[in-house]
């Protein structure tokens, strides 16, 4: 029977390699996605402790229970547990380049998330369930994530609003997740089809937010200038302003070699070019040498 759970990992993997290939026009590295996908696996944990605590299972012996367990237990337990996954592995990363990141992070650590409980429900039930796992319960995962994924991504490159912004797609996401649940619980044996309007829905949804993004990145510029990542609350701001605009960390020291952005399209930019190779704005770098800026002129 060793075989058999390992099967869970498959539905995950192919999933994260459809959302990874649909969602980025610049991929991010796959060192980055596999340490957010295992990051993902690990927020199973805390998860299972919880729901074993308290006693959170589908099957309850009222609907008003099973109502409960749902919306109120798993579902915001789940999202909140990959939702922090994604936040201690690369949401205050200078990794985290652009809005769709938190869209591809989201649904990666969700994918990590389902492959721990496909490989969980596989060892208790057999691989039969393969199957609903892969068509139903592996996206769900992903498209249930997504929803605090797209606030994550705006709320990491606005100036103010961030854990409410972040907050408001966590709750969207959990009662979404809640109400596939309970659909679950209480139909269980015509699930697979009263489930599919609310797939449909996500993935309408998703779609709808990924064209969103990428018509509206890069968000309106944050000025002429060189733009840095702020070391202590992530935000992206002007350097020649010497401190975050959002939490007036000192950004006057940084080194020479910290990533640094166009602030008006949000390019990396290279030490030794003294324009954005996106827009052609002139730069202004710390350490760009005279001879760099004779060349470029």
């Amino acid at each position: 029977n060793l075989p058999y759970p390992i099967l869970g990992l498959i539905p995950g993997l192919a999933w994260l390699t459809y959302f990874y290939l649909k969602g980025r026009r610049a991929r991010m590295s796959f060192g980055n996605v596999s340490k957010v996908f295992l990051c993902g696996c690990l927020a199973t944990l805390p998860t299972a402790i919880i729901e074993q605590l308290t006693g959170a299972a589908l099957v309850q012996e009222s609907i008003l229970s099973s109502a409960w367990v749902s919306f109120l237990l798993i579902g915001p337990v789940e999202e909140t547990a990959k939702l922090t996954a994604v936040w201690i592995a690369i949401y205050r990363s200078q990794d985290f380049r652009e809005p769709i990141d938190g869209i591809v992070c989201a649904i990666t650590a969700a994918l990590g998330f389902a492959c721990v409980e496909n490989i969980v429900y596989i060892g208790y039930l057999g691989p039969e369930v393969i199957l609903s796992r892969t068509v139903f319960a592996t996206p769900a995962h992903a498209l249930f994530s997504s929803m605090w994924g797209y606030s994550m991504g705006l709320a990491r490159f606005r100036r103010r609003g961030e854990l409410t912004t972040i907050l408001g797609g966590l709750i969207l996401a959990s009662e979404l997740h809640g109400a596939y649940n309970f659909v679950v619980a209480v139909h269980p044996k015509i699930a697979m089809l009263s489930l599919l309007p609310l797939m449909m829905f996500m993935a309408w949804l998703l779609n709808v937010r990924m064209r969103e993004l990428r018509r509206s990145f890069p968000f309106p510029p944050i000025g002429e200038g060189v733009v840095v990542c702020c070391p202590n609350c992530g935000a992206y701001t002007l350097e020649e302003g010497g401190a975050c605009s959002r939490c007036n960390f000192d950004i006057s020291a940084l080194e020479t070699d910290t990533p640094r952005y166009c602030g008006r399209c949000r390019a990396l930019l290279d030490s030794c070019v003294a324009t954005c190779p996106r827009c052609g704005s002139e730069m202004r770098i710390p350490g760009l040498s005279a001879s760099s800026r004779s060349r470029q002129g």
